[in-house]
């Protein structure tokens, strides 16, 4: 285990060796966080009187609540396996006594709480100073966080999987830059999935994306029975388990498929 956290703290020292990154990037999320309030609310400006699924303090509730899970969901494993397979280094890592997918694992891991540090927790003080409303349904904050920790594996388990493509691809950055798009207007992370229209919302209840964000946020921001709560925690174990068999079978095939860009 010590060699795991090892490379967990390494995850941590990269993103926090650049400072004034460190910084740009905490700032965009509070851009970020602003212009999100700012359309919303213009949204239901325009559309009063409108049937809407969500009423503007559910909306910016949601949104709240999306924007602190995204500042520590983002998984950069795409980025490491492509790089590593195009420099060749990847052949290196798989003769170590170390499991590969554990190692990138870990990185993540490490990645992951030094984003949780520098923007969640300041993002979430800003929150607090300027938003007084109830942002939290308390009686679910516990399925809410167990529903994170789902998520939090089927992103990385996702990932995975694109970043396993380039033993077959060589370059995925194509492939990930369509799928970074769909992922991104599916997961419910820039719009309430409630706020699909039939067709997008029948479409994305075949897909994973939905169990990494509108599942959580949703858990956490809006009361709902014992059994809704159950059904979507199953639907996010589904899906895992699902990724996970995937993610092994993607593994065991491309790592001897292997084909090392320039090599």
């Amino acid at each position: 285990m010590r060699k795991y956290a090892d490379l967990a703290m390494i995850g941590i020292k990269e993103h926090t060796a650049y400072l004034n990154s460190v910084w740009a990037n905490f700032l965009s999320k509070i851009v970020y966080l602003y212009m999100q309030f700012s359309l919303w609310n213009a949204l239901f400006s325009s559309n009063a009187g409108r049937v809407i699924p969500l009423s503007r303090d559910e909306t910016i509730r949601y949104i709240i609540v999306a924007t602190l899970i995204s500042t520590f969901m983002k998984c950069d494993v795409i980025a490491w396996i492509n790089s590593q397979i195009q420099s060749g280094d990847v052949a290196n890592q798989l003769i170590r006594p170390i499991d590969y997918k554990l190692m990138i694992f870990a990185k993540h891991i490490g990645t992951s709480l030094a984003r949780i540090v520098i923007y969640t927790l300041p993002l979430g003080i800003v929150i607090s100073v300027f938003y007084h409303g109830k942002i939290f349904c308390e009686e679910q904050l516990l399925y809410g966080i167990i529903s994170i920790l789902l998520a939090y594996m089927i992103q990385f388990l996702y990932s995975l999987i694109i970043g396993l493509m380039a033993f077959w691809l060589i370059v995925t950055w194509p492939l990930n830059m369509l799928l970074a798009a769909i992922y991104k207007l599916l997961s419910g992370s820039w719009i309430p999935a409630a706020m699909f229209p039939e067709f997008l919302a029948a479409i994305n209840a075949f897909l994973p994306f939905r169990a990494i964000y509108a599942i959580p946020v949703t858990i956490i921001t809006t009361p709902m029975s014992f059994e809704n709560l159950c059904e979507n925690l199953c639907v996010q174990l589904i899906w895992m388990a699902a990724l996970f068999l995937l993610s092994e079978v993607c593994w065991f095939v491309g790592k001897n498929k292997l084909v090392v860009q320039g090599g």
